[in-house]
């Protein structure tokens, strides 16, 4: 997917101001939004009942994104060149990092967090993890990544949970947890835990498509024995409080697909969705 010019010009205008009505996203606009929010770089909330704004809360994880998916090193730059009515090879190469304007995966693998030192082996060698705040770590060479056999790996969809992992303990007390996020939403997570024995547990959305994500990119590539979903106790208070009858309505679907897989370890949160038809991400 190339970036349109009046994309590129939503996108720089959202590191100005940071928020921008979902409404200035039309026709190939919205389509290359949905890819921004699904890799968890841009975000869209409503404000009041009706209005919907799109917003960026990390400028800095917006213009790597730019970088690494679509070799644009910088976006003003990209979009005098799109304004340009002629132009030389040059102005490609500076615009997007090569001179047929390609878009290139350039790494395949997940980013990992940690809030205590995990000694690990990469390459046969041992090294430590503790990713220091404001930062974290990526793996791209996980075929030849190791951690000890009583890590649980956490597979956390939210990115703002991954990036504030530190406040959520309490719901790890009686695990050793390292977290990962999906890069671009590859399939390099489940590819890896098929490489190791540890257990793995879903941190995730509670609506529909949070547990079809959980069920046809992980419980389903991985194995039932090894693959639990994240349930908090007072799971249907949260959803009653939090949920929106919008959200569930929107993901109505999925639940056609959920139901003919036979995921017992969440089939409360199933449950719970249907009684109150209402969805929390």
């Amino acid at each position: 997917m190339k970036l349109t010019l009046s994309f590129a010009r939503l996108l720089k205008q959202l590191m100005e101001v940071q928020s921008v009505n979902y409404g200035s996203f039309q026709g190939g606009s919205r389509r290359a939004l949905g890819q921004f929010v699904n890799d968890g770089v841009l975000d869209i909330e409503f404000v009041g009942t009706q209005q919907k704004k799109v917003s960026c809360t990390n400028t800095q994880n917006l213009i790597i994104y730019l970088h690494h998916k679509f070799e644009i090193p910088d976006l003003g730059v990209y979009i005098s060149f799109l304004e340009k009515d002629d132009f030389e090879r040059s102005d490609a190469v500076k615009a997007a990092s090569n001179s047929k304007h390609r878009n290139t995966k350039v790494f395949s693998g997940f980013l990992i967090n940690a809030y205590e030192e995990i000694n690990c082996l990469l390459h046969g060698e041992s090294i430590t993890l503790k990713p220091r705040h404001g930062t974290f770590t990526f793996i791209y060479d996980y075929e030849k990544f190791r951690i000890p056999t009583d890590i649980t790996v956490v597979g956390v969809e939210g990115h703002e949970n991954f990036r504030e992992i530190e406040r959520q303990r309490y719901l790890f007390k009686n695990i050793k947890p390292l977290f990962v996020w999906r890069y671009m939403n590859s399939n390099a997570i489940a590819d890896w835990l098929n490489l190791i024995p540890n257990q793995y547990l879903h941190f995730g959305d509670f609506d529909p498509k949070g547990i079809h994500i959980y069920g046809s990119e992980f419980r389903n590539k991985v194995g039932k024995d090894r693959c639990r979903f994240l349930i908090p106790e007072n799971l249907e208070s949260l959803i009653s409080m939090y949920g929106e009858k919008e959200l569930f309505e929107k993901q109505i679907d999925y639940l056609k697909q959920i139901d003919n897989y036979d995921y017992a370890e969440v089939s409360e949160v199933i449950a719970t969705l249907k009684k109150l038809k209402k969805g929390l991400a």
